[in-house]
């Protein structure tokens, strides 16, 4: 799998946070392919095929998914299966960066795969995926999704506390009291809920409750044993730790980190450069 990174222009780089261009063209690749494994992460993503189109694996089967579109925040593991070779650009948004882009409310996307002509103009994101299946390498195709991400930005005022209150709990590696947080801004609890919820794309219970399970499989990499874990992160104890874990992964930590089905593709992602090992985890 080829998986190459690059930083957004400075116009951008306020907003998004990588991206990200895989691709895998080897038809001898195709038959014994693995679903891809998406982790919940605080981070809202637009996905854009150039390859062939994926299909989103649920309980209800496989459901074709479009060549485009947003993933929003969401609670659980998601599972994609390619039908063919992948070619797929991947944008990754800050938190609220999306808002700058769109006049939809972001949890409107949560726990969801929204097709990119529902949210922006059928035309203008037609344009840009004949244009990706016809540009010559990487860097020409994160040049293309660059100009259309510059076109669709808007000029509006931000809620600078509100990405003052994300900042807050990526600092505190979600560890933090929310009721305390909306004290320490001078806001309501229900006032930080509802703005929160619109501009990020989930409540800030849950998106601390997501950035403390991606700091607990930072903390297990760089070699930290169970007890630190749960010591470092709040939790009461093991069994606490190990339920919260689970209603993420799908699966115990001990299960998670014996069995990530995904080695290639994961150490692809997240092994790309030094800085990479403080990103969240996207893949396992």
């Amino acid at each position: 799998m080829f998986v190459q990174r690059f930083a957004p222009l400075p116009v951008l780089r306020p907003y998004v946070d990588s991206i990200l261009v895989q691709e895998d063209l080897n038809p001898a690749n195709f038959a014994n392919r693995n679903p891809v494994k998406v982790l919940p992460t605080s981070m809202t993503v637009i996905g854009i095929q150039y390859g062939q189109p994926m299909k989103s694996l649920s309980q209800d089967g496989a459901v074709p998914l479009g060549t485009s579109g947003i993933t929003g925040v969401h609670g659980a593991v998601k599972e994609y299966l390619s039908t063919g070779a992948i070619g797929t650009v991947i944008i990754p948004f800050k938190p609220g960066g999306l808002s700058r882009f769109t006049r939809y409310p972001i949890h409107a996307f949560q726990n969801a795969d929204v097709s990119l002509e529902l949210v922006f103009p059928g035309a203008s994101v037609r344009e840009m995926e004949e244009r990706l299946a016809g540009a010559s390498g990487a860097e020409a195709r994160v040049g293309i999704v660059q100009q259309f991400l510059i076109s669709a930005l808007r000029d509006q005022e931000e809620e600078r506390w509100l990405l003052h209150a994300a900042h807050l709990i990526m600092q505190r590696q979600g560890n933090l009291s929310i009721a305390q947080l909306a004290a320490q801004l001078y806001v309501s609890k229900r006032t930080l809920e509802r703005k929160f919820n619109a501009l990020i794309g989930a409540s800030p219970k849950q998106f601390a409750s997501i950035v403390r399970f991606q700091h607990t499989i930072q903390l297990r990499h760089a070699g930290y044993d169970y007890l630190d874990i749960v010591q470092a992160c709040g939790y009461t104890d093991h069994a606490h730790f190990a339920k919260d874990f689970k209603s993420f992964a799908g699966i115990r930590p001990d299960q998670f980190f014996r069995s990530e089905v995904q080695p290639e593709l994961k150490k692809s992602y997240n092994e790309i450069d030094e800085d990479s090992k403080k990103r969240q985890h996207l893949y396992y």
